[in-house]
């Protein structure tokens, strides 16, 4: 008789001894939440790739488990829907944009040297999102939208106006300046980037028509010492060549 036979009848004799056999020592427990949470960190990565690059409406939970090659079953073992998936996502997004906004006012030497690196960052990402996604997240998904986005418009309008508070201490932007009224404008104009209407795609670079805001934005409440670093960064940096 093999070991694993003798085992597995005094498991029947003995239940208690069957479930003490069954439960997983320290170890395992930890090294099966750290799959989990693996397979999990997998399925959110692409499925952003395709949501923010293929847009909501077109995208299917088929789609992303054929992407990663796992089995539906598998995918909502982890996510129960569509929706659920997407806030997923979108919360991730927004914790890599927290991180990278901290980097950028660790290593900017100023204001405007601040509101540079961000136009360099988020370039790419208007590059890698889709036109309508904005869109498509209000209309499809009306309860995301209000209790996720609302508030991260808000918190980044909140440090926009901050921004501007110390490029007009710092003697880069005017003293009349009204902090809240430049920060509505700046992203009433920058919501235009996703109105096909009034910009086709197939007229305007959407990266293009970004960079025209920010300098835009930048230039109007400018004093002569910040038209200069405006001047420096935009127009005499070498990182500028990826936005054409």
């Amino acid at each position: 008789m093999s070991p694993g036979a003798a085992v597995s009848k005094e498991q029947k004799r003995n239940p208690s001894a069957r479930a003490q056999n069954d439960t997983m020592s320290p170890a395992a427990a930890v090294s099966k939440e750290q799959n989990i949470m693996d397979i999990k960190e997998r399925i959110t990565h692409q499925a952003s790739e395709l949501f923010f690059r293929n847009g909501i409406r077109s995208v299917t939970m088929n789609d992303v488990a054929d992407a990663l090659g796992i089995s539906k079953r598998t995918l909502y073992e982890h996510f129960s829907n569509k929706e659920e998936l997407l806030v997923h996502c979108i919360q991730q997004r927004q914790q890599d944009n927290i991180k990278k906004m901290e980097e950028i006012a660790q290593q900017a030497s100023n204001p405007v040297d601040v509101i540079h690196r961000h136009f360099r960052h988020n370039v790419i990402l208007i590059r890698d999102t889709h036109p309508n996604f904005a869109r498509d997240l209000e209309k499809l998904h009306p309860a995301i939208w209000n209790d996720v986005i609302v508030t991260m418009i808000k918190r980044r309008d909140e440090k926009t106006m901050l921004l501007i508070h110390d490029g007009m201490k710092q003697g880069y932007f005017r003293n009349d300046t009204d902090p809240e009224i430049a920060t509505k404008l700046l992203f009433a104009h920058v919501d235009l980037l996703n109105d096909t209407n009034v910009f086709p795609l197939d007229r305007f670079s959407r990266t293009d028509l970004f960079r025209h805001i920010v300098i835009g934005f930048l230039r109007s409440l400018a004093t002569e010492k910040g038209l200069k670093e405006i001047d420096k960064l935009f127009y005499k940096s070498e990182y500028e060549e990826y936005v054409h």
